[in-house]
């Protein structure tokens, strides 16, 4: 990130560079789905992030280390943009949103926050205290002054890491929670959430999948609630959660916003009904859902498919791949530009259709044979999709194979320590675009024999 001879590096010293680097890298954990640029490094300019034009596709975002008016003080200065297709239309020109800009800005004031304290002034431990939240710091302060909240997000999200940790009657703790910024508790009495999850028998009681609590802007219990009856509204295609997430992410509706711990340790933030924010295996994650299908999408591009039913595949496979996600079942979704290089990745045997077909089989052919992923229930494609074993799908949804062994006869360019699922993926991505869900809960997409991107 630094040049060898740059005067930050020398300011610096290892220490500071190596939590500058790590806290800018927070730009892309937090937003997989956007590029940033080298950094440059000049004199001193306000920290910060700014629109670069008025189409709003790329944010200038800049990190100050120094004082204003020291001669000795530095700025670095990288643009961050939408991933791009660079053949194609689509993606290539969506904006970036508002909540994406935010994020950037805060990163950057946080790092030169934090940098902008002499090194004699500092130590080691304090800075690797600061880079163990960094990302959260950044997300909690983000999600009160969106939701408006008087409560601490911060002393929420650390009481919930400390329950993922615990067990009740030797299960795994689940919780969840409905903040209220619209209405202002009494203030008074016992505090949300430290007063409460410092109780077993409260920290046990909701399980954020049937049962949460009514939380206000101020960090008052309003209610208990069950979410089946809380949430009114009810959702559609534009709204993505995992299946089991329902109920919450009903519940978030009306400018609410649901957190959710699993039995895995994720934590789950939903707003106006959508999946926003993630915590997995210690990193936060923005989904910004619909970006990522529009890129799925024009990487699944094909002639005489309309745009529209594409994209209706791609989203169906899309909320499969989110369920599999925090199911922690795995899976591989294939789709083929075309249908007829079935046999150029399916082994032979395996898919609809092939003469040595198991009577069995044939049979559950029939059943499967003239529907397509996007007229499936979610669980039904889920279930698929956990069979050992890729779907396989051509370009307007029709499954051509379940839970079939691929054995692409372009193998494309595999390291020895990748596992099975990841080679089949990255060789069947020569013929389209393939949607690995590893064990773990990682989404991650591979075009043309590479990796295109991780969630």
């Amino acid at each position: 990130m630094l040049r060898a001879n740059s005067r930050l590096r020398t300011r610096l010293e290892d220490t500071g560079c190596e939590f500058l680097k790590f806290a800018a890298q927070a730009i892309n954990r937090i937003l997989p789905h956007v590029k940033v640029t080298s950094w440059t490094e000049s004199g001193w300019k306000n920290p910060g992030a700014i629109w670069d034009s008025s189409k709003r596709t790329s944010i200038r975002v800049t990190i100050s280390i120094g004082p204003k008016g020291n001669p000795q003080s530095r700025s670095l200065t990288a643009q961050v943009k939408r991933r791009r297709l660079p053949a194609l239309g689509g993606s290539a020109s969506k904006t970036l949103d508002s909540r994406e800009h935010d994020i950037c800005k805060r990163i950057a004031h946080r790092i030169s926050e934090v940098l902008n304290v002499q090194p004699e002034e500092g130590n080691n431990a304090s800075l690797r205290a600061i880079r163990n939240a960094f990302d959260e710091h950044v997300l909690a302060e983000h999600v009160e002054e969106y939701h408006r909240l008087k409560m601490s997000l911060s002393t929420l999200l650390a009481a919930l890491h400390t329950l993922s940790e615990q067990s009740y009657e030797n299960k795994a703790l689940t919780f969840g929670c409905i903040l209220e910024p619209e209405t202002k508790g009494s203030g008074l009495g016992a505090e949300f959430p430290s007063d409460f999850l410092n109780v077993k028998r409260y920290k046990a009681l909701s399980d954020g999948f049937r049962t949460a609590y009514l939380i206000s802007a101020n960090g008052t219990v309003l209610d208990f609630v069950d979410l089946d009856r809380f949430g009114k509204k009810e959702l559609t295609e534009k709204h993505y959660y995992p299946d089991w997430a329902e109920p919450v992410a009903k519940a978030s509706r009306d400018n609410r916003c649901g957190i959710a711990l699993s039995r895995q340790g994720d934590i789950l933030i939903f707003e106006e009904g959508t999946l926003r924010f993630t915590y997995r295996y210690g990193k936060w994650q923005y989904w910004n859902h619909s970006h990522l299908v529009h890129l799925l999408r024009d990487r699944a591009r094909a002639q005489r498919v309309p745009t529209r039913v594409l994209g209706r595949v791609v989203g169906a496979i899309y909320r499969a791949a989110l369920d599999v996600s925090f199911r922690r079942s795995g899976g591989l979704f294939v789709i083929l530009h075309n249908k007829n290089s079935v046999h150029d990745v399916v082994r032979y045997g395996d898919a609809i259709d092939d003469s040595d077909r198991s009577p069995l089989d044939k049979e559950f052919d029939e059943v499967i044979r003239n529907k397509s992923i996007q007229s499936l229930p979610r669980v039904i494609a889920v279930e698929l999709a956990s069979l050992d074993g890729a779907i396989v799908l051509e370009n307007k949804g029709q499954m051509l194979a379940y839970g079939a062994v691929l054995q692409p006869k372009k193998s494309g360019h595999v390291r020895g320590s990748e596992g099975s699922r990841t080679k089949a993926a990255i060789g069947a991505s020569n013929y389209g675009l393939a949607i690995k869900v590893s064990s773990d809960g990682d989404i991650t997409v591979y075009f043309e024999g590479q990796e295109f991107i991780r969630m």
